[in-house]
């Protein structure tokens, strides 16, 4: 594209972004569940339930510089919380906005118990790949009592059961350890977590932990190697490894230049994850009865698929 031609992009982007922010004043009493305003973003407060212990301050410097070029390409969603507001999804753009110093910010405003909160919380993090281990963990934690068994809440979340226990295994360990976690909260992967759960089941491990735990932090021993550690001062054969399934990336949704979504590919899944506000509720239920229809038909073709 010549700079002619994206000088012209960006003049029609900003326009149109003008044009949107402009019919949202004007909708300020349209109501259809939920309604279109704009906010103050100093009478915003976040989810609650915000599974994201640590917001990297580049990128947010970076989706700033976005917001202040372009615009917001996509409203925060609140509720209602007495005479303020409450993020139901969209925390980076209101950080983004409250560090441009900007007084309002476009928002979809509807009614969302603390079991809806939790869930669109967690979803919309574990869409980025950026949320560790533990703050899912955590997230997870906070909703399970929502959902009538673990198998239940592993398919909600696009997980399966071995991969969610993983994530609830660092409840395990001990209050002081969690809570150096909360400082560095990628410092352990979940399947870490769970080889260190293996080995908690024997009460002469946590100074053995301790010690290692004061290693890893420093860099002298690696995460996965941490079980190995305790279990070598317990004179224990070391734990086998928790092997992570290879997911293939097939293909990245993107809408207005956003990321909204992935389609990807492990040995024993097929994946489509979605943000949650990037379809209606239509669009939703027209893709579920699309699946549905498509799992109606013959088996899968191999030789068409070519594989």
């Amino acid at each position: 594209m010549s700079p002619r031609d994206r000088k012209a992009e960006l003049a029609r982007r900003l326009e149109e972004n003008h044009q949107r922010h402009s019919s949202a004043r004007q909708e300020l009493g349209f109501d259809a569940g939920r309604r279109h305003l704009m906010l103050p973003v100093d009478a915003i407060d976040p989810n609650p339930f915000q599974p994201r212990k640590v917001f990297d301050e580049d990128e947010l410097r970076q989706l700033a510089g976005s917001i202040a070029e372009l615009g917001q390409h996509q409203p925060v969603v609140v509720r209602p919380a007495g005479e303020r507001w409450q993020l139901v999804a969209g925390e980076r753009r209101w950080r983004a906005c409250r560090l441009l110093g900007k007084p309002t910010i476009e928002a979809l405003v509807q009614d969302a118990d603390d079991a809806r909160m939790a869930v669109t919380a967690l979803a919309e993090n574990m869409e980025r790949e950026d949320l560790s281990d533990y703050e899912i963990g955590i997230a997870i934690r906070r909703i399970e009592d929502q959902f009538p068994s673990k198998a239940k809440l592993a398919e909600a979340l696009g997980r399966t059961r071995e991969d969610l226990y993983k994530y609830l295994a660092f409840e395990a360990l001990p209050e002081d350890l969690r809570a150096r976690l909360d400082a560095q909260p990628r410092l352990l992967s979940r399947a870490a977590a769970a080889d260190v759960k293996r080995m908690l089941a024997d009460e002469r491990a946590l100074p053995l932990l301790r010690e290692a735990w004061t290693k890893l932090e420093a860099g002298e021993l690696q995460q996965t190697r941490l079980a190995a550690f305790v279990a070598a001062g317990l004179g224990k054969t070391e734990p086998a490894p928790q092997r992570k399934a290879v997911e293939r990336a097939l293909h990245r949704f993107t809408r207005e230049g956003q990321h909204v979504g992935t389609v990807s590919r492990d040995a024993a899944h097929f994946v489509i994850r979605l943000k949650v506000d990037a379809l209606s509720g239509a669009q939703e239920q027209r893709l579920r009865s699309f699946v549905e229809a498509l799992l109606a038909e013959s088996g899968p073709d191999r030789n068409e698929s070519g594989t």
